[in-house]
């Protein structure tokens, strides 16, 4: 009997090896012919690739049926590259074991069976589409001989001269600093000097009034204005030149003009300049003609709209001028003088002077409209409601034809990469200030930027982003003073946005690009709503018969504006790569929960604001392919340990929302400084679990908390994530501050570093140089150190700072600032905004900002453009004569009411632009601002604004409050 079992034991054993090696090589088999159906699919990209490269689907794109399979074979790179997104999420864990069970019993198919399925129908939908490419003979002459409609919408347009009463207002910097370009040209005998900007921003009229101002007092003896012809021709350039000036005594009429015009401009300090040049020949055609010259005593403005061209004409970037729109107070003030209306925050005529996108041009053209129309607020309603169309259109505004044929040419001509993140700023809202690192962070993640052999796809998407603020597209929010840093947040040209979504025509709508699709307002549904990006706005019903009509097969991204509901996560989307939530109302811990179970494939994760969550679900491990997790301003205090499972994570942003005001008393606007500050000053950070040094993957980083039990073992592991660039700590203090600061030591690559020290921190920062450890001279945070932020407050300024030879921003709460202190920050040579929060000053509450060597004032603080001081009671800055000679923007809090702000030395101030303030400006400091400046004219650059505590609560999310960084926008009220 016991040989028998043994048998079957021995038979069933057999079969089970049997079944377990066919199942192996049956998973075996079925990857191998997976990776040759994708080798298959790529190859055959790659010949579509080449055959609509080398057929320049330009002189095709009107022959409806080429556009057609060009959609197909669009839609089919997507679908393909969903089929890889779903291979690639294979565990790569083998499934024999599975596959043991028989097909029937099975509750679905396994995933590797379901991957092949999908790669085999797309390669059978590849073959399809190419053979109907050959079916059709699509690539054949027939199509080329339609007109093309990209090169009709890359012709240049001669726009019309700004009309000549256009009032400068805003522009007094301008003018200064374009007559600084000026000075310097002459000075370092470079004779040419580039203005640049889109047409209507008020490049002639600015470049006129330099010219009136210059003549005589720049030195030049006459100017004069020459109007380029097409096609160019040097001679007749030169006659024009010549009869602009005028007869001369030592004119020859028979000698060749361009000779006479090299001897005029080579003898005379003659101030000329040149609009109209379209290519860069032309630009060489002049050089080489010898007209401008170092020999020559006279000075070329070449005024264009492309920054090519400025940079081609002159060769020196650092006299190419960009002419930027108007602020929204300066193009309020020239609306209102031009129109005299009175305009209310919020009124439609404040929407309508915004659409202008600060553009002189359109504004005076509107205003003056308005100006004359009896009914003028219902006017001003219709325009506001179809803005772009009424431009278009009615024959009042036919003078900014011009203006909107270059739009058309210069959306048109962009090349295809840049269009498609041109369509992806309509997915933000046209009021709303966007943050750099959120956009550059979702392209990366949707493969709009991606890796190469020399740069990742974030240091790519960098470059994106740099290239799309040459396109005059994007600006920087108001209240913001332009510096030498990358800008923080932007906000999207505002005519340029009514451009884009008011084209009626499918092919002409940019949003096309990239399929977005937005729920606003009242919906009907329909089946027929899709796309690959959707955007929830704020004015939407929330109805959900609506949403569940939507087709989320394709959708890869889901932006929320507004309140969350639960049902806006569906297990149909199976190939959202982001979910974007920042600043939604209403998300709680549950539908987190649900987004990390229906959303596997989730690349970036934003709930940055949403404060009703307070812990991070273990599940988030789950999500494999992550690379963005921002839970900034939420309640949760701890990571689990499944974030260490998130090997690509690249990006890791934590901290608590803001706090509110201890004192309930308090006025709204003293209440929000006072929670601001809390938020920076006294910020705790997150915990995170042992094993953070796996994510070798991270750039940016913070904030973790290192001061409880466990921290040190973080600050060591720290030491591994090498490809940091930011990074944001707290907790920081004598007991911990060794291993601290050997860790910011590994990181040659940090760029970006913020410090919260707890309050025993006695010189526990001494050791952020090589020398009092054991690495080397070069891993030293001097090396890259752009942006250092010390909260506190430091006892001590630290004496390794004056080895930041690139930082370019310090923000520093310290208890005392010493006279050597204020000499050590003054020889940072590269600082350009300066934030300080002093606890102690002296009685009288003065801050000095000059350096003594041996009695004699030193140049300091050379590059600062931004300096903003926080003390608890009256703030008096006194500056040197040879100190901030560049400062353009003061800013300064206090912590009491009554406050006054007080300057000495402003004479000195050649530059400041503007003085923001909470609390009051000192009555005589106001009138001697106000001195500095001519104001019976409407030039005046000078902005003084003070925020003096009041019982009035804020009235939406525009208004502007100040805090340390002492100015920020309000949230809207949910």
């Amino acid at each position: 009997m016991a040989d028998v079992v043994l048998g079957v034991a021995r038979s069933l054993l057999e079969g089970t090896i049997t079944k377990a090696q066919a199942a192996i090589e049956e998973s075996s088999r079925l990857q191998e012919s997976a990776q040759r159906d994708l080798l298959f699919i790529a190859g055959e990209f790659e010949m579509m690739q080449a055959f609509l490269g080398a057929a320049s689907t330009e002189e095709h794109v009107a022959n409806t049926v080429v556009a057609t399979w060009v959609a197909q074979v669009l839609d089919l790179a997507y679908d393909v590259e969903d089929g890889i997104e779903f291979v690639v999420h294979l565990d790569g864990e083998s499934d024999w074991l599975r596959r043991l069970i028989p097909p029937c019993l099975r509750r679905r198919p396994l995933p590797l069976d379901e991957a092949v399925a999908i790669i085999k129908q797309l390669k059978a939908r590849v073959q399809d589409v190419y053979q109907r490419k050959e079916r059709y003979k699509l690539m054949g002459d027939s199509a080329a001989g339609g007109a093309s409609a990209a090169k009709q919408m890359s012709q240049k347009f001669e726009l019309l001269p700004p009309p000549n009463n256009v009032t400068l207002y805003g522009r007094m910097s301008e003018i200064n600093q374009l007559c600084g370009y000026l000075a310097k040209a002459r000075i370092h005998n470079s004779p040419v000097v580039s203005v640049w900007g889109m047409p209507g921003v008020g490049k002639s009229a600015l470049v006129k009034n330099v010219c009136d101002k210059m003549v005589p007092e720049g030195g030049f003896e006459k100017h004069a204005w020459v109007h380029v012809s097409h096609p160019f021709d040097l001679n007749s350039f030169c006659r024009s030149l010549l009869f602009k000036f005028g007869p001369n005594d030592d004119d020859d009429a028979g000698r060749d003009p361009v000779e006479e015009c090299r001897r005029l401009l080579s003898r005379h300090a003659y101030l000329v300049v040149i609009k109209g040049l379209q290519s860069p020949q032309e630009c060489d055609a002049i050089g080489q003609a010898a007209l401008v010259s170092r020999l020559s005593r006279s000075v070329f403005v070449v005024i264009t709209d492309e920054d090519t061209i400025a940079l081609q004409s002159t060769g020196r970037k650092d006299l190419v001028f960009n002419v930027n729109p108007l602020g929204v107070r300066a193009a309020i003030d020239l609306f209102k003088t031009k129109a005299q209306v009175v305009i209310e925050k919020g009124s439609v005529l404040w929407q309508l002077v915004s659409k202008c996108g600060g553009l002189p041009e359109v504004i005076v053209v509107i205003a003056e409209f308005l100006g004359k129309c009896f009914n003028w607020a219902e006017n001003a309603r219709i325009l506001n409601d179809n803005f772009l169309f009424n431009l278009e259109t009615r024959p009042e505004f036919s003078s900014l034809r011009g203006l909107l044929n270059w739009m058309h040419s210069h959306l048109g001509a962009l090349p295809r990469d840049l269009r498609k993140l041109v369509a992806y700023l309509l997915i933000f809202p046209g009021d709303s200030s966007i943050r750099r690192r959120r956009l550059v962070m979702r392209w990366g993640a949707e493969g709009y930027s991606r890796d190469n052999e020399s740069h990742t796809a974030d240091e790519n998407g960098e470059e994106l982003f740099s290239a799309l603020v040459k396109q005059t597209m994007i600006q920087p929010p108001p209240l913001t003073t332009t510096t030498n840093m990358r800008l923080v947040s932007f906000e999207v040209n505002a005519i340029f946005r009514e451009y884009m979504i008011s084209r009626p025509d499918q092919k002409e709508n940019i949003a096309t690009a990239i399929e977005l699709f937005a729920l606003k307002g009242s919906c009907s549904p329909t089946s027929r709503r899709r796309g690959r990006h959707l955007v929830i706005e704020q004015s939407w019903a929330r109805d959900r018969i609506v949403f569940e009509n939507i087709d989320f097969s394709r959708l890869r991204s889901l932006t929320v504006f507004g309140k969350w509901e639960a049902f806006f996560v569906s297990e149909c989307m199976k190939v959202l790569r982001v979910l974007d939530l920042e600043d939604a109302s209403g998300v709680n811990n549950k539908d987190l929960q649900n987004m990390l179970d229906l959303l596997p494939r989730l690349k970036f994760l934003s709930l940055r604001g949403c404060s009703n969550i307070n812990y991070l679900p273990s599940s988030v491990g789950k999500l494999r392919q992550l690379q963005v997790l921002d839970v900034r301003y939420t309640n949760i205090v701890t990571t689990p340990m499944s974030i260490t499972k998130l090997r690509k994570l690249q990006y890791f942003r934590a901290g608590p929302p803001m706090a509110t005001c201890q004192d309930p008393s308090a006025p709204p606007t003293v209440a929000l400084m006072f929670s601001e500050l809390r938020r920076y000053l006294q910020l705790a950070g997150v915990k995170v679990m042992s094993g953070i040094g796996k994510l070798t993957a991270l750039n940016t980083l913070g904030v973790i908390n290192v001061s409880g039990a466990g921290g040190k073992v973080i600050l060591k592991e720290l030491r591994d994530l090498t490809q940091l660039r930011k990074l944001e700590v707290s907790g920081v203090s004598k007991k911990n501050g060794k291993d601290f600061c050997s860790a910011v030591l590994c990181h040659s690559r940090l760029q970006s570093l913020s410090v919260w020290l707890s309050k025993d921190n006695q010189d526990c920062l001494d050791g952020m140089v090589s020398e009092n450890t054991t690495e080397t001279s070069d891993s030293e945070p001097a090396n890259r150190l752009q942006s250092l932020k010390l909260y506190g407050p430091v006892v001590k300024l630290p004496m390794w700072i004056n080895k930041l030879y690139e930082l370019r921003k310090l923000n520093l709460e310290i208890s005392t600032l010493s006279e050597g202190d204020v000499k050590i920050l003054g020889g940072l040579r590269e600082l350009c905004i300066l934030r300080l929060y002093v606890n102690n000053l002296q009685k009288d509450g003065v801050l000095s900002f000059y350096v003594r060597d041996n009695g004699l004032e030193c140049s300091c603080y050379k590059k600062i453009k931004v300096l903003e001081v926080c003390s608890r009671s009256n703030l008096k800055l006194t500056f040197g004569s040879r100190a901030m000679e560049n400062l353009e923007l003061i800013m300064a809090g206090f912590c009491s009411n009554g406050s006054l702000l007080k300057l000495d030395g402003l004479n000195h101030l050649s530059k400041l632009k503007e003085v923001r303030a909470i609390g009051s400006i000192d009555e005589t400091l106001k009138q001697n601002l106000k001195d500095r400046f001519d104001s019976s004219t409407s030039k005046t650059v000078l902005k003084l604004e003070e925020v003096v505590p009041s019982n009035e609560a804020s009235t939406g999310p525009n208004d502007q409050h100040y805090s340390f960084p002492f100015y920020f926008t309000t949230r809207p009220s949910q």
